[in-house]
């Protein structure tokens, strides 16, 4: 199951949680593969606020997953792609950083 962390500001909440359904179906959609159909209810998105940061970015997100050779392959698309789409169906999310960590073990109950 691949999880979203987004790290923000409080003044950035607001706007970013009216968004969460939409980006949660496009994360489903850009994190498929051929070997693995994901619907959007696998998708586990936060919205964190830190009390102390130095971010590179207004709004960060942080995309885990599991290791699939296609997501391996387009990495780096994959990054773009949703830092578009948040860009555009969330113009006040600020500047935005999008890191992807695919991992080889997981497990989930």
């Amino acid at each position: 199951m691949p999880s979203i962390n987004i790290y923000t500001n409080r003044e950035r909440v607001m706007s970013l949680e009216q968004v969460l359904p939409e980006l949660r179906g496009f994360a489903a959609q850009e994190l498929s593969c051929g070997s693995r159909r994901l619907s959007s209810d696998e998708i586990s998105l936060r919205v964190i606020v830190p009390d102390s940061s130095l971010q590179i970015a207004d709004t960060e997100l942080e995309i885990k997953a599991h290791s699939y050779p296609e997501r391996v392959e387009k990495q780096d698309v994959i990054c773009k792609t949703i830092k578009d789409y948040v860009h555009k169906i969330c113009p006040s999310a600020g500047s935005l950083y999008v890191w992807l960590q695919l991992s080889e073990l997981g497990h989930s109950a």
